[in-house]
């Protein structure tokens, strides 16, 4: 299964993404997520965009990401939904490894599959500018099988 594209030829770019303080509440997050992934249309909601914001400091310096699935995790709609006293930091997953811009798509899926993560983010040096997401592993994948690879 040679994957001979690059991370920088998958990954999506850092611009892409909404960002949060990790100071910031539940509420501001999930409406920077909901900003972020969907626009409307006719009235409707049509998915479109990240699934996940990116959680940066005072310095753009990424500490983690916050996705549907943590808010989910956290809402608490028999109590009156979302806990005031939780923000971000407590509930964002973190930085479980990066991959350099240059790296193969079969580093990638290597790493995303043996740390079990659905994004990793993707340096250039010591700067964050992009994630590669399991979606993208896959459709790489599914590509190389389109061609008879």
């Amino acid at each position: 299964m040679p994957l001979k594209q690059t991370i920088r030829e998958r990954m999506i770019s850092i611009e892409n993404y909404a960002t949060i303080a990790p100071n910031a509440t539940l509420r501001e997050a999930a409406l920077s997520l909901r900003k972020s992934f969907c626009k409307v249309e006719g009235g409707m909601h049509a998915s479109v965009g990240p699934r996940a914001v990116l959680v940066t400091d005072e310095n753009d310096k990424l500490l983690g990401t916050l996705d549907f699935k943590c808010f989910l995790d956290n809402y608490f709609p028999q109590i009156g939904g979302l806990p005031e006293k939780l923000v971000v930091k407590d509930i964002m997953l973190q930085v479980k490894g990066t991959i350099d811009v240059n790296a193969s798509m079969e580093d990638g899926f290597k790493m995303i599959v043996e740390k079990k993560l659905g994004v990793l983010p993707v340096y250039e040096g010591d700067k964050a500018v992009g994630l590669i997401r399991d979606t993208d592993i896959f459709l790489a994948i599914t590509d190389n099988l389109e061609q008879g690879n």
